[in-house]
């Protein structure tokens, strides 16, 4: 049995695949359906190993990331419809990844000058991502809805595998949020008319009407967002884009949070969790709001007088560490000693144990 595509996409929507994976499903097989000329609906028609080794060489030179991604879905369809690959083929198109780092960390200078750059959407925008460590994907479909206060309710139908859960807005993103809020309806009136004539011209989608998202744009405005952003501050480019993404923002959030927030609750906020995690990591919602907030000073941006700088928490680290040693050995000795006192004395060894303690008076009595 063979499966077209539209058909393939289908049974990947049953399977309760995201939209955003079967868009990507379906971007890489009309790449591969305008490489060998055909339309997409007869892929399945034409499905040759040798074709697909030649999609793989023409991929020479791009991300080895996209690489991967594009030879495994592609591998997966033809194998579904009957293409058996002996092990060199398999070898060739299971393309193996070198990995590099092409990006640095995301500093928090470069959030303040970014921060001073940005309007009020820009600025909730940010704050929101460092203090709640979600993804771009999930952000741009955040409701007003799925605001309470301080606590942000992830969808689990807008959250990466299903994995929605609730996170939170440190006092200093609530702030920039409230802001916004205040300006929305003027944003969104500004951005209609600035989009009028590229919807006319099909360049762009109109917006929804009576748009309930929060920041009211898509991932690729977001994206596009900080990107102009970082290219204002920094700017510094890696091998395929730019060194600091607005994935950095996650990475930001993870780095600094657990440095006053304990990692594993760090770890459930970011909805990462392994089955060891789900199922010993018992905390009520409240009280992950009470120890997130006792500890959000970390993912202050732009408040200067609260944030705790890394080299002072360091030093706090290093202190309490070196205390915490200091009492372990102080518990051993007191373990000693009240091992000694439970040994009998003979009568010999106290009277040495005495002539000990008078030389030793004596001789300080001399200094």
């Amino acid at each position: 049995m063979t499966y077209p595509v539209e058909d393939y996409l289908t049974m990947l929507s049953l399977a309760k695949r995201s939209d955003k994976t079967i868009e990507g499903y379906r971007k890489v097989l009309k790449s591969y359906a305008g490489f060998i000329g055909v339309p997409l609906d007869e892929i399945h028609n034409n499905l040759s190993v040798s074709n697909l080794l030649k999609y793989a060489h023409s991929r020479k030179g791009k991300s080895d990331a996209g690489t991967k991604t594009n030879l495994s879905i592609l591998h997966r369809y033809f194998t579904l419809n009957g293409v058996v690959f002996d092990e060199l083929q398999y070898n060739a198109v299971k393309h193996k990844t070198v990995k590099e780092s092409n990006d640095k960390p995301l500093e928090l200078e470069t959030l303040q000058k970014m921060m001073d750059l940005s309007d009020p959407h820009g600025r909730a925008l940010l704050s929101f991502l460092i203090s709640t460590g979600c993804r771009a994907g999930e952000t741009c479909n955040i409701l007003l809805s799925d605001v309470n206060g301080d606590v942000v309710t992830i969808r689990n139908e807008i959250a990466k595998g299903k994995h929605g859960g609730k996170v939170y807005l440190t006092s200093e993103a609530r702030e920039y949020l409230d802001l916004w809020l205040k300006d929305r309806d003027d944003y969104m009136r500004i951005a209609d008319a600035r989009t009028k004539y590229l919807v006319k011209t099909g360049q762009a989608v109109p917006r929804p009407k009576n748009d309930q998202r929060l920041f009211v744009c898509s991932y690729q405005s977001i994206r596009g967002i900080f990107d102009r952003l970082y290219d204002k501050v920094d700017g510094e480019q890696g091998k395929y884009h730019a060194k600091c993404t607005i994935h950095s923002c996650r990475k930001y959030f993870r780095t600094h949070a657990a440095k006053t927030i304990h990692p594993d609750l760090v770890t459930v906020l970011m909805r990462q969790t392994g089955y060891l995690d789900s199922t010993y990591v018992r905390m009520t919602d409240e009280e992950k709001r009470v120890q997130f907030h006792a500890g959000e000073t970390a993912l202050y941006i732009t408040r200067a007088d609260h944030r705790i700088q890394g080299s002072k928490l360091d030093d706090l680290q290093r202190l309490n560490a070196a205390l915490t040693e200091r009492l372990q050995q102080m518990e051993q000795k007191q373990q000693t000693i009240e091992k000694l006192d439970k040994i009998p004395l003979s009568e010999a060894d106290k009277d040495d144990i005495a002539k000990r303690m008078l030389a030793f008076q004596n001789g300080q009595g001399k200094q």
